[in-house]
């Protein structure tokens, strides 16, 4: 096992911030391996993905790990927490593009143009692994295998995107909500936990605006399904009391969370 730790320079600017440097460590012992591009690799490939690792920042809730035209450098693997990928409408409103969990590989937006094209917003205190693109590009060159698993990883985060396409493509608020709870406890199954519990570290504001909606939209959504029985929504408290139930709200018949779901699975074996 690799027990070299790196730690990047300590900056004061970006410490007052919200981020913080810290240790690295290996991945085989990270708790979100089962959902990172590293649970993609052989034993010996996690070795060598562990090399590119050039140490963990912490980010404060609502801290932005970096923002529209930021120079792109660094691709960052979420280890613990979640974000909100920020971008701007037509008007210049702000929108929520998507939901990064544990595991996500994010900046992939950057790649085409070197510069990011979405803001990255803390939901709360999160962890993420930084990962030079530059050191990315260069194993890449020199290790297939490594290249095959970073390109099924960034094939992964396309078709994450093209569930939300779909999902806002959806006809109705009520098979948006659906599909976003059930698509939810999809990505909490992937990290390991229930599909059925979890909490939403997003605001009923935030969760509008990423299905195209107001936020007492929102709120009338909750209180409809909770009165039919098919979930219970306390706070930011979800229980998944009926998945048949949802399921039927969803008019297609491969809806995105399942379609997103089946490339994960297939793409693993």
């Amino acid at each position: 096992m690799h027990s070299t730790t790196k730690l990047l320079r300590f900056d004061e600017s970006r410490a007052t911030s919200g981020i913080t440097d810290i240790y690295a460590s290996p991945c085989m012992a990270c708790s979100a391996r089962k959902a990172c591009v590293s649970n993609l690799f052989s034993a010996q490939e996690s070795l060598q993905f562990e090399q590119l690792v050039v140490g963990r920042r912490r980010v404060a809730r609502h801290a932005s790990l970096y923002h529209e035209h930021d120079r792109f450098e660094m691709l960052y693997a979420v280890r613990y927490g979640q974000f909100k990928l920020l971008s701007r409408d037509a008007n210049g409103s702000q929108r929520v593009a998507q939901f990064c969990m544990p595991g996500d590989l994010v900046g992939l937006d950057a790649i085409a143009t070197g510069r990011h094209n979405f803001r990255l917003m803390a939901l709360e205190n999160s962890e993420v692994c930084e990962i030079p693109f530059a050191g990315v590009t260069k194993m890449m060159a020199s290790e297939p295998a490594i290249q095959r698993r970073f390109l099924q990883s960034m094939s992964l985060a396309l078709n994450d995107q093209y569930g939300r396409s779909s999902l806002l493509s959806l006809a109705s608020l009520d098979e948006r909500f659906a599909s976003f709870l059930l698509q939810m406890g999809e990505r909490y199954s992937r990290l390991g936990y229930s599909e059925k519990s979890f909490r939403l570290s997003m605001t009923r504001g935030d969760i509008g605006s990423y299905l195209g909606t107001t936020v007492e939209s929102v709120s009338r959504l909750v209180s409809r399904f909770n009165a039919q029985g098919a979930v219970s929504i306390t706070g930011r408290t979800v229980d998944l009391i009926d998945r048949d139930h949802l399921l039927s709200i969803l008019s297609s018949e491969d809806p995105p969370f399942q379609a997103a779901s089946n490339n994960l699975s297939g793409s693993r074996h």
